[in-house]
This record gives C-alpha cells, structure tokens and sequence, in this order.
C-alpha cells in the first residue's frame, strides 16, 4: 500500500523551498492532471491556484505572462507524476539558489 501525503509534510516542504528563495512569490505543487496538491501564493501575486497549477504541467502554452516573472518547473518523482512549479521575481543576486533547490527536491521523501 502506498504512503498517504500528510499536508503538514507538504507545506514545510514548500516553506523551505520559500526559505531558499527571497525573492519567492508562489509556489505549486500539482499531481499529473493537474490537481493541486499544495500550494503557496503571495498576497501580492494576482494568479490563481488554478492557473498555477495549469501552467505547472503545459509544456507548450503559458497562462502566466508576466515579464517580472521567473517560472520554474520540476518533477518531484522519478515517474514524473508529481510536478512543482515555482514563481520568483525577477532578480540577479539569487541565481546561485538553484542548486540547494535540486538538492531539496532530491533529498525529500514525500514523492
């Protein structure tokens, strides 16, 4: 039988994800359908949990244009059904916070 996601798990993981990125807006997290599983989003962000969580699994058409906007988006498992998306403002000084990022999703033990 397989392992229930318990929501406190889920929620820190996504905290520390927001801890590693200052410049964090919003976060998702979304099965391969699309159906959020958690999420985290900025009162100042103007998006809805839905469209992240759309535009978390399209490869090709994008329902957040906003040019201040990074987007990032990575698997969570090896059978790639489980996706996260993630918002970040635009900003130079935190480009080297993606390699605690690969290492965070690699190490955690939800997915």
């Amino acid at each position: 039988m397989n392992n229930l996601i318990n929501e406190s798990e889920v929620k820190y993981f996504l905290y520390r994800i927001e801890k590693n990125f200052p410049n964090f807006v919003a976060g998702i997290i979304t099965d391969r359908h699309g159906f959020p599983v958690a999420s985290k989003i900025s009162k100042k962000l103007w998006v809805l949990e839905n469209t992240l969580a759309l535009s978390a699994i399209t490869k090709n058409r994008d329902f957040i244009e906003d040019s201040q906007l990074i987007k990032i988006k990575r698997n969570l498992d090896k059978s790639k059904n489980y996706k996260l998306m993630i918002l970040l403002e635009k900003s130079k000084e935190y480009k080297r916070r993606m390699k605690p990022l690969k290492t965070l999703i690699k190490s955690q033990e939800l997915f």
